[in-house]
């Protein structure tokens, strides 16, 4: 009892006691496959290296010095393009304003030149250039569609012809049918503006309009085929267009409310006044209020009555049903 008590107040135990181990020696395996290990990742670090430059130094030769590559790629001089598009463009347009000077080799092309020459017209949104070896130029072009005319004084003060995308970029247009641009309506009440780059910016509205016309075009096309103009006049404070067409001076819609709607109120407004009162001419049909529409005739009431002895005619536009369909229409 006595002596654990001694070996207590010493603080002596057998945790006390130090253990020196010398670490075990690494085998000579162990130490090659560590060697092995260095010298792998020192070949990966010379090979990303040796990429990286390689890299940077065919982009810093294609910005700098096509020429220089163009000999160390085997080309031969352009000889065939090919055209691919959505729209009324051709090949011979495209060689026409691509303009390729005779033996240029298919690496020596700047495509991103021959792009802008290609979009400067405006008729093209998209245009994409790519080179099929040896000889090949393909191009890939996608075109807008006219859904409206403008006319324009040139320099000289000549009236100019101009078309109108969806997007409301103005160009010249080239490719189409003479019939079918005989046949787009006219635009007025707009303020057109010069561009930065000798061309016009963009008219404003022209997504609602070409909306309006489409549906005309494909739903009520014995309408649309009478309609001169189309004015955006009212279109920044009220939203509505105004058309006009042969037979009715005005015609008002509003961009709010459902073209389909509105076209269906106007066949049958047609339709009901030649039943009824024969051809009289409607003077205005505003389409903007909703059920309610009103109409205006040419014609006064002395002109319309009848001779003595008639009945004067019961004028009723309110359609007995409502719920027209497309086949009604």
């Amino acid at each position: 009892m006595t002596e654990g008590k001694d070996n207590e107040r010493s603080g002596s135990s057998w945790r006390t006691i130090r253990q020196d181990v010398t670490a075990r020696a690494m085998s000579k395996r162990g130490r090659q496959r560590q060697v092995f290990a260095w010298i792998r990742i020192a070949v990966l670090c010379v090979l990303v290296g040796l990429s990286t430059w390689g890299i940077y130094s065919i982009v810093h030769t294609w910005e700098s010095d096509r020429a220089a590559i163009a000999s160390a790629v085997k080309s031969e001089p352009v000889r065939e393009i090919v055209v691919l598009t959505n729209g009324v463009l051709n090949r011979d347009w495209v060689a026409r304003t691509l303009a390729l000077p005779a033996q240029t080799t298919l690496m020596a092309l700047d495509l991103v030149a021959l792009r802008e020459k290609l979009m400067a017209g405006g008729q093209i949104s998209v245009a994409v250039l790519t080179r099929n070896f040896p000889d090949t130029l393909v191009v890939t072009l996608q075109e807008r569609t006219p859904v409206a005319r403008i006319q324009v004084a040139d320099g000289l003060g000549a009236p100019r012809q101009l078309l109108v995308a969806r997007d409301g970029v103005v160009y010249d247009g080239a490719g189409y049918d003479k019939a079918m641009v005989a046949g787009l309506p006219w635009l007025a009440g707009f303020s057109l503006r010069r561009g930065a780059e000798g061309g016009f910016e963009p008219i404003e509205g022209m997504d609602a309009v070409a909306n309006l016309l489409t549906t005309a075009q494909l739903q009520a096309p014995h309408l649309y085929r009478d309609w001169l103009f189309v004015s955006l006049e009212r279109l920044r404070d009220q939203r509505e267009f105004v058309v006009k067409s042969q037979e009715i001076p005005e015609i008002v819609f509003s961009a709010r409310e459902d073209y389909f709607r509105q076209l269906a109120q106007l066949d049958y407004i047609i339709d009901a006044t030649k039943r009824q009162l024969g051809q009289p001419a409607l003077q205005s049909v505003n389409l903007a209020l909703g059920p309610q529409v009103p109409v205006k005739l040419a014609q006064t009431p002395d002109e319309l009555a009848r001779p003595v002895g008639q009945a004067a005619p019961a004028f009723n536009l309110q359609p007995s049903n409502p719920r027209r369909t497309n086949r009604d229409l």
